[in-house]
């Protein structure tokens, strides 16, 4: 009885000392200024959302290089066909973009990939072409979420 009191206690003070357990310090996008900088071929709403988002603070008198570059943005469509259809089963659609965060002289370089799979049989190929749309901005807005991420580790 005492080796199983013993080993629950080890396995516990183990588990416990291996969790880090200081506590969480949010990091706020509000107390510095990036400049943004697009490739060509990113899309409108993309621009939008990443402006609103690391650009809320402009009049921060910050003499560091904070800079996020956006470049090759790429779609890419893949239908899953099977069975006896003559249509697709599935769609699946993934979105790339190549990332280059410079805060506090620290750099990350990143290739964000974000993909999504859907039913695609629809009697209506309207209904078929607004949901790819409404995918599409679900991509953007994951991608967007992710890039937050990002950006916030580069403080780590």
């Amino acid at each position: 009885m005492k080796i199983k009191y013993f080993l629950v206690l080890l396995a516990l003070v183990l588990v416990v000392s291996a969790c880090n357990t200081s506590q969480f310090q949010k990091l706020d996008l509000n107390d510095s200024y990036y400049q943004l900088n697009f490739g060509k071929n990113v899309p409108l709403k993309l621009k939008q959302q990443a402006t609103s988002i690391f650009t809320k603070n402009q009049q921060s008198t910050s003499i560091q290089n904070n800079s996020i570059e956006i470049n090759n943005y790429l779609s890419k469509k893949y239908n899953v066909y099977a069975g006896n259809a003559l249509r697709a089963l599935e769609t699946e659609i993934s979105i790339s973009i190549d990332i280059k965060v410079e805060k506090n002289d620290k750099f990350i370089n990143k290739t964000i990939v974000s993909t999504k799979r859907f039913s695609s049989i629809e009697l209506n190929p309207l209904a078929e072409k607004e949901m790819l749309k409404f995918v599409e901005e679900q991509l953007i807005n994951d991608l967007i979420d992710k890039l937050i991420i990002e950006v916030n580790l580069i403080d780590l």
